[in-house]
This record gives C-alpha cells, sequence and structure tokens, in this order.
C-alpha cells in the first residue's frame, strides 16, 4: 500500500472535454492498457440494459470495487462500451504524481478528494454532477487499493451519505438516484509461478528472511511477511507480540499501534469501530493536524505518527487468511505483490498478460431508502452501505466461477 500525501491540499475540478475524453478512451484501448497495464481482454457483463435503457430522470452513481492500481483504465474501457460518461472522485495523492497526468484526469471528468479530511469542494462537486445528470457519478468507496482482488474491504460510508443526500434532494423534483455495484476482477493468462518464486527470493533476501529453499510456496510468504512485519516493528522500537500465527500478530500489532496512536491524539475507540475504522480515524486527525498552519509546533512529531499510522494501516490491510480461503495463482500473485509493494514503496508491474471482467451488479433504486434516512440518518447509511458490499462481492464470485484462464487454478503444492 503506497504512502498517502499530507502535502497542503489543492482541490482539483472535473473539466471534462468530450471529444479529447473519446480520444484518450480509443488510445486507452488500443494501447495504454493492452501495453502499459497488460490487459489484453476486457469482458463486460452484468445489468446492461438497465443501464443503457434507464428513465431520462435517472441518474447513476457507480460503486466499484478498487483491487489493483490500474482499475480505473478497466473500468473507463467499460463504461466506454456501456455508453456512459462519468465524473469520477480521486484521491489527492494521485494528482501529485504527475501535472501532466492530472492534466489528463481533469479532462476526463475525474476531480480530487482529500480523503483524510472532510473535503466539503469533493462533495459539493458529487451532489452537482447528480443533480446536473449530464454525467454518472463514480465513487470507489474501499477507498484504497488493497491488492485482494477476491475479497471486498469495508467500503467508506461517504459514497452512501453522497448518495442518499442527493437522492433525497432529487427526489422532490422527481428524479431518482441508481446505485450500480460494480465488480473488477483481473486475472492472469499465463501461469506466473516461475516469475513468483523469483519475487520470494528477493524479498527474502530484502527483509533478512532465511528459509529453505524447498518449503512449500505459502509457507515461505508466511515466513517472509512475518520478519518483514517484525523487522519493521522493531526499527520502530515496537514490542512483537509472543503469538504463533500470522493472523494473531498482524491484529496485535495493527491494535497495538493504533491504541498507542489515539492515547498520543487523545482519541478515545469508539465501541462500535473496527480496527480499519480506528486507523481510519487516527490518521484523519493526524493529517489535519500536518495541514494547520497554527500548530506548527506540532508537525515534526506528526510526521513520525503519520508513519506510525500508515504502518497499521499497512499491517491491518493482511488478513493473514486470504491464501487459505482460496489459494489461487491469482491470489499467490497478488499477496506477493503486495508484499513487494510495502517493502520496496512502489507499485509492482503485471507479471504477464491479464484479463478483466467488469460486471454491472443490479442497480439500486436509493428512493427504497429515503423514509429511514430521513427518520435515522446513519442506519439507513449502514444498511445500503452493506448492501452494496454484498452485491460486489457476489459479482467477483460470479466471475471466479466463471473463470477459465491459469490465474483462476488452485497452486497445487506438494
Amino acid at each position: 500500500m503506497l504512502d498517502s500525501s499530507d502535502q497542503p491540499y489543492e482541490y482539483y475540478p472535473p473539466r471534462r472535454w468530450a471529444i479529447l475524453a473519446w480520444l484518450l478512451g480509443l488510445y486507452n484501448r488500443h494501447y495504454y492498457l493492452p501495453r502499459k497495464m497488460r490487459v489484453v481482454g476486457v469482458e463486460v457483463s452484468g445489468h446492461l440494459e438497465s443501464i443503457r435503457k434507464r428513465n431520462r430522470s435517472d441518474r447513476l452513481l457507480f460503486l466499484p470495487n478498487h483491487p489493483t492500481h490500474y482499475d480505473a483504465y478497466i473500468y473507463f474501457e467499460a463504461l466506454r462500451r456501456v455508453g456512459v460518461s462519468t465524473h469520477t472522485m480521486a484521491a489527492y495523492d494521485v494528482f501529485l504524481r504527475s501535472r501532466i497526468n492530472a492534466w489528463i484526469m481533469q479532462r476526463m471528468g475525474v476531480f480530487s478528494v482529500d480523503r483524510e479530511g472532510s473535503d466539503k469542494r469533493a462533495m459539493k462537486q458529487a451532489m452537482s454532477t447528480l443533480a446536473a445528470g449530464r454525467h454518472a457519478l463514480t465513487i470507489f468507496p474501499e477507498g484504497n487499493v488493497y491488492l485482494q482482488n477476491d475479497l471486498v474491504t469495508p467500503f467508506h460510508e461517504g459514497a452512501a451519505f453522497i448518495g442518499l443526500r442527493s437522492a433525497a434532494a432529487l427526489a422532490e423534483e422527481g428524479y431518482r438516484v441508481l446505485a450500480v455495484p460494480v465488480s473488477i476482477k483481473a486475472t492472469y493468462l499465463t501461469d506466473v509461478r516461475p516469475q513468483l518464486e523469483v519475487m520470494l527470493n528477493d524479498l527474502a533476501a530484502a527483509v533478512q528472511a532465511e528459509m529453505p529453499s524447498e518449503a512449500p510456496v505459502r509457507q515461505k510468504i508466511h515466513h517472509i511477511g512475518r520478519a518483514g512485519l517484525i523487522k519493521n516493528l522493531h526499527q520502530r522500537g515496537h514490542e512483537v507480540p509472543e503469538t504463533e500465527t500470522l493472523p494473531e500478530l498482524i491484529q496485535h500489532a495493527a491494535g497495538t499501534i493504533v491504541e498507542g496512536l489515539e492515547q498520543k491524539i487523545d482519541l478515545k475507540a469508539r465501541p462500535k469501530d473496527s480496527l480499519f475504522d480506528r486507523i481510519r480515524r487516527v490518521r484523519r486527525v493526524i493529517h489535519e493536524l500536518r495541514l494547520d498552519e497554527s500548530r506548527t509546533h506540532d508537525h515534526t512529531v506528526a510526521v513520525h505518527w503519520a508513519d506510525e499510522a500508515m504502518l497499521a494501516f499497512r499491517i491491518a490491510s493482511y488478513s493473514g487468511k486470504y491464501l487459505k480461503g482460496r489459494p489461487t495463482i491469482d491470489r499467490f500473485a497478488e499477496t506477493v505483490e503486495k508484499l513487494a509493494e510495502d517493502t520496496y514503496a512502489r507499485v509492482i508491474d503485471p507479471l504477464s498478460a491479464r484479463h478483466a471482467y467488469i460486471h454491472f451488479n443490479e442497480p439500486i433504486d436509493l428512493s427504497e431508502y429515503l423514509d429511514s434516512f430521513k427518520k435515522k440518518a446513519r442506519g439507513a447509511i449502514e444498511q445500503f452501505t452493506e448492501r452494496c458490499e454484498k452485491s460486489v462481492q457476489e459479482g467477483i464470485d460470479q466471475l471466479n466461477a466463471r473463470n477459465p484462464h491459469p490465474g483462476g487454478r488452485v497452486w497445487a503444492e506438494e
């Protein structure tokens, strides 16, 4: 998982140019996807006619999963085929990587959001996009790339809030907001096990993990992951808990770090918050502190706190059970790529050609939730968010069930 930026926030609005967006779509389809991203096929399925033949008064809110750093390119190609234009919310960090890319993204209809803070301009843009109805609105509600394509991670509730609040306002004018959960799946077209073995050996050397060369690959991954985690904890002066299982070590280590940060910034954990929720709250407070010009005397220590919070986020993003659930070549590849990204602090290039599936799940009419939203907004947001997560996961499961490619095969171990 790549670091977030704490540079002063500058809002990037969407400045979509239809002709340029069309040309960039062709470039993406014929060059960028197959040659740069090594995605040589994109298969679109699902409730396409419901989207194409919707009422003119309907507004569309797309909510895709975010398993890789290249989802947007796959997703834009799918929307091009469906015939829908969109404004898309993206993390501010992405705009900082290149001025040219930032300019292009804006012309594609992408706008920035400060995901660690309360970004009123991004929220206003999202709601105005739905109100105008000229373009759909796309939000990736997972918020981060976790490199675990087969499992949906908890959605941020901000997307549900934007959708329901917009639906409530538009209902008075006779308009509906249709939320479309979208399932994205990328799979390898070749057997990448030899490349993964080489990567594992390099990673073992990088984290100074000694292990028998004949050890099963899953054992190697756990050994490298454990060694890398212990190394990071020692470097930051944390004690390593005495536990034998990797999942227990992950939960204990991340929990200990976030608990320490909560004490330092005087933040109390809420009873219903998950570990991810607690980490996100900590990161939000630290982010706001680092941008507060009236507290420059705290900025130096806040840099250290931000590093600690990111470490906790990285640790917690490993379930420790991902390979056990369905040990396919794709899952092994994702896990090794995730370890490499965290070790080398950079995006790892695809190992081979891939095929991408995009499944548009059944649209959800948000007017179903408006009565409960008016009475108890929090409950309606939670129910809608849970429904979207479930829909995206079911879509991924369906795509996996019909995946004939080598990436979907179980990695047989002796």
